[in-house]
């Protein structure tokens, strides 16, 4: 019997939110409206940056909310680069983003393993 394989799956306004706590608003702004097929992709970038991204120095893979900003950010703009923090901030209740949408199952069902994530981010993450 084959093994079935579950993609990460994030809400846009958590993504969102992980985003303006590492002061990228600009891609909070853009998760907020981006298509089914780019949230499908970010939520798999950043299933593959927990699985096989950089660790913490005891080893551990990143955290949740740093994969998600990341891997936001690299669908965004279509290249990999560190988040303009290097550590979150809380982001205060009344700039907080609610209300966010799930991504498509049926698209992250279809889409194959580690969507999204290009030789580039390979090569700069791994």
């Amino acid at each position: 019997m084959d093994r079935l394989m579950f993609m990460l799956g994030a809400r846009t306004s958590d993504i969102a939110n992980d985003l303006l706590a590492f002061s990228e608003a600009a891609a909070a702004e853009w998760m907020i409206g981006c298509t089914d097929d780019e949230l499908v992709r970010v939520c798999s970038v950043a299933d593959w940056l927990l699985l096989h991204g950089p660790t913490t120095k005891s080893g551990a893979s990143m955290q949740l909310a740093k994969a998600c900003a990341l891997a936001a950010v690299y669908v965004m703009e279509g290249a990999p680069r560190e988040l303009a923090s290097g550590r979150r901030a809380r982001v205060p209740d009344g700039a907080q983003i609610s209300d966010g949408r799930w991504p498509n199952y049926a698209l992250q069902e279809a889409a194959p393993r580690h969507y999204g994530v290009g030789a580039d981010a390979i090569a700069y993450w791994a």
